[in-house]
């Protein structure tokens, strides 16, 4: 029985798929996507086609950043609790080559979906944001008290940053509570194949060469998807509006993740190294003591586990996903 009807936005993005699949028949699922071109769209179509399977879900197609679009569908939008804001276009090195883009998708979008719960009165909202906003945060750990950051270190993080302050800004004074989860290097069954996991995976087991941008000492929070979907359900429950971070407090550096995913495919990797990415960070590291304290949350699923799931997906799709590429929207 249909208890209650929400949105996702993203419905077709890594997260998004990811979340809707673990949802139950007793919600009224409307997923928004544009299936835009960022990385390769036959992996969101992928995505899609699961998506339909599911009895209680409804795809729509909007470019977010057009209010016009929005407004022609407020009648199949209308009676929603919660919107999940999980669209975005992602990624630092892409902001440089496309900011307009970027500033469309994350920030005008934003204050579009805002717009919208305001006028629907959708009191629940719900907006995945970035580690990216941090920068690198060397030794220290990255801490949500400061919500509003005065130099963000690219252009994709001042989009997610003022995307945050443009909706808390739209809904001042209403009655929505807004919640924020800030994510940490997202991985696992689906995602995105411009991101490092699920390249090297695909690279090492086709045996292409395995493409490093500097040294490969770069740390990373790597966090499963499934522990992100939990940290999801966790906000939809919470009763006030706030920042979380979700991530892992352990993290490895690209060459410890690729010796992993060696000894998981018993193949050895045939390491090329290129010029370090403009403005890639060293390290990013999450405080995690209000998600833990306020929200009861912390990573479940380690590194090992996450990689082992993530292999063992690709295996079961490695007919499709050879017509996948594997590679930033720019790279030759």
């Amino acid at each position: 029985m249909i208890v209650e009807k929400i949105i996702v936005t993203g419905s077709c993005g890594f997260i998004g798929f990811n979340f809707i699949k673990s949802l139950n028949e007793n919600y009224e699922i409307i997923g928004i996507d544009s299936i835009n071109n960022a990385y390769d769209p036959k992996l969101k179509e992928l995505r899609l086609e699961e998506l339909k399977k599911i009895s209680n879900f409804k795809y729509l197609k909007i470019d977010l950043s057009e209010k016009n679009e929005i407004q022609n569908n407020k009648k199949t939008l209308s009676e929603s609790s919660t919107i999940f804001h999980l669209a975005a276009r992602a990624g630092v090195r892409q902001s440089y080559l496309e900011p307009n883009k970027y500033i469309r998708d994350n920030t005008t979008a934003s204050v579009n979906v805002a717009s919208m719960a305001k006028e629907l009165k959708i009191n629940n909202v719900i907006l995945a944001s970035t580690s990216s906003i941090y920068g690198d945060t060397g030794n220290t750990f990255a801490t949500e008290n400061k919500d509003e950051l005065n130099e963000p270190p690219s252009i994709y993080a001042a989009t997610k940053s003022f995307g945050e302050t443009l909706i808390k800004n739209v809904l001042s004074g209403d009655d929505q509570k807004i919640k924020i989860g800030r994510f940490f290097t997202v991985y696992g069954p689906y995602g995105r194949p411009d991101m490092s996991i699920l390249r090297f995976i695909h690279w090492i087991s086709t045996d292409q060469e395995v493409i490093i941008y500097g040294d490969g000492n770069q740390r990373r929070s790597f966090t499963y998807v499934e522990d992100i979907i939990n940290g999801l359900n966790k906000l939809k429950n919470y009763e006030e509006s706030d920042t979380f971070n979700f991530g892992s407090d352990i993290t490895w550096s690209l060459i410890e993740i690729i010796s992993k995913i060696e000894t998981l495919l018993g193949k050895k990797a045939n390491l090329v190294f290129k010029e370090r990415a403009f403005r890639d960070v060293d390290v990013v590291l999450p405080n995690l003591n209000k998600s833990k304290e306020n929200l009861d949350w912390q990573p479940r699923i380690d590194i090992d586990e996450g990689l082992n799931r993530t292999i063992d997906w690709y295996k079961n799709n490695e007919n499709y996903l050879k017509n996948i590429k594997f590679k930033y929207k720019y790279e030759k």
